[in-house]
């Protein structure tokens, strides 16, 4: 089927999703569950028929998984021992590909009427068994992978080929998605698409909330007063956190305001304890805690200020960090810096978050922000506007739009 054919489908009375995801370990990877499964267990409740396409490292891992999608998200799952235990771009490729050989006759009557993929390498295997399908396929887009490469490991003909690659398959899908208005006007000016549909990072509502007695519970098990104040960092230790400058900022902030200590959440405590004790931070000023994902509502709760600062690169500009929408989501103000896709503006304009001026003095900036706001109602703020703006429901007609029957799909070749 060449690309100017327009195919016409009939309505069914349930859109049938299939998420085509075999790039992660369907069993424990924390982006899976909360980005794919959780939106698939989501669409279901709400009128969709939602099933999983993924992959696990061994068949014992496989089959577990399965069972415990079944029973957490209520989606059918197909998982296949198809995944390299240290997955690299090639591996990924090889790991969709043998699921996909091994689903095109399972889901060959099952509904089928949408593939979504979230990579590029997905999507080449995903548009494939949209075809198959007779489906619509979809790509979400989440980032720029050939500019993140470049980012860490310096323009290189790698990099230039994944870039060629993303950009490739977002001409080709059927329908796109993206995280941000930022990401959609840069594809549109890469390959003049323009019908793209703007779904952020959502929050799982069932999984980050404010919870007042963790908040009680974890502030007493720090020795904290009503009157600390307990700034956040919550992630990983990945080069483009910047965690070098967050903890040099926390470090003044703590300094300059007796009352505020430093939380960093993240399941790297060693490299973080190495950073804190060459950054000189006091022991007594820091605390320095690892959980299960299903846990870090309850520490975020306890404090009152999430921070992250990104450098104002395209891969940054065109973002849309799920850590913004769990520190809102959980009653915490953020504090950003500028280009963090649309964040940076859409929150201080909120009245939710500050945009630190870098060139000014950033400490000035945060310990007035302290100062001068009533940290009950700005965590009430925060979480009002998470719920409005960042959580599924709030996204719905967004999906609706995403996943609607349309007379004329115009399908793209394969």
């Amino acid at each position: 089927m060449n690309a100017n054919q327009v195919g016409y489908t009939k309505s069914p009375r349930r859109p049938g999703i299939l998420f085509f995801v075999p790039e992660w370990p369907a069993l424990d990877s924390s982006i899976l569950h909360a980005q794919v499964l959780s939106v698939a267990s989501f669409l279901n409740r709400e009128g969709f028929s939602c099933q999983f396409a993924g992959a696990e490292t061994s068949p014992s891992r496989a089959q577990e998984a399965v069972t415990a999608i079944t029973a957490q998200y209520k989606v059918r799952a197909f998982v296949r021992p198809a995944l390299a235990l240290n997955a690299g771009a090639w591996d990924n490729w090889r790991s969709c590909r043998r699921v996909y050989g091994h689903i095109c006759s399972e889901v060959a009557n099952a509904g089928i009427t949408y593939v979504y993929a979230r990579s590029f390498i997905g999507s080449m295997w995903a548009r494939r068994l949209a075809r198959r399908l007779k489906a619509v396929s979809i790509f979400d887009v989440r980032g720029l992978v050939g500019l993140e490469k470049q980012l860490l490991m310096g323009p290189s003909m790698k990099s230039r080929l994944l870039s060629y690659l993303e950009l490739y398959e977002a001409r080709r899908a059927d329908r796109l998605s993206t995280v941000s208005k930022n990401l959609k006007q840069y594809l549109s000016r890469k390959i003049g698409r323009e019908d793209t549909t703007v779904i952020p990072s959502c929050f799982n509502e069932n999984s980050f909330y404010f919870e007042p007695a963790a908040r009680k519970e974890i502030r007493n098990a720090f020795g904290l007063t009503e009157n600390s104040i307990l700034l956040c960092y919550s992630g990983g230790m990945s080069v483009w956190q910047r965690l070098p400058d967050i903890i040099s900022l926390l470090k003044k902030v703590c300094s300059a305001d007796h009352r505020c200590k430093a939380l960093f959440l993240t399941n790297n405590q060693g490299e973080l304890a190495s950073l804190l004790r060459e950054a000189e931070f006091p022991s007594d000023q820091t605390f320095i805690h690892g959980c299960s994902h299903k846990e870090v509502h309850r520490y975020l709760s306890a404090a009152d200020l999430g921070f992250i600062m990104r450098h104002d690169t395209t891969v940054n500009n065109v973002a849309s960090p799920v850590k913004v929408a769990e520190y809102l989501a959980c009653g915490l103000p953020v504090i950003l810096t500028r280009g963090i896709g649309d964040y940076s503006d859409m929150l201080p304009d909120a009245g939710v978050g500050v945009l630190v001026d870098e060139t000014a003095d950033i400490v000035d900036q945060v310990l007035n922000f302290i100062h001068e706001n009533n940290s009950v109602s700005l965590r009430n703020k925060a979480i009002r506007f998470a719920r409005s703006r960042l959580t599924m429901s709030a996204n719905l007609d967004r999906y609706r739009s995403l996943y609607a029957v349309r007379q004329a799909t115009r399908l793209r070749s394969c």
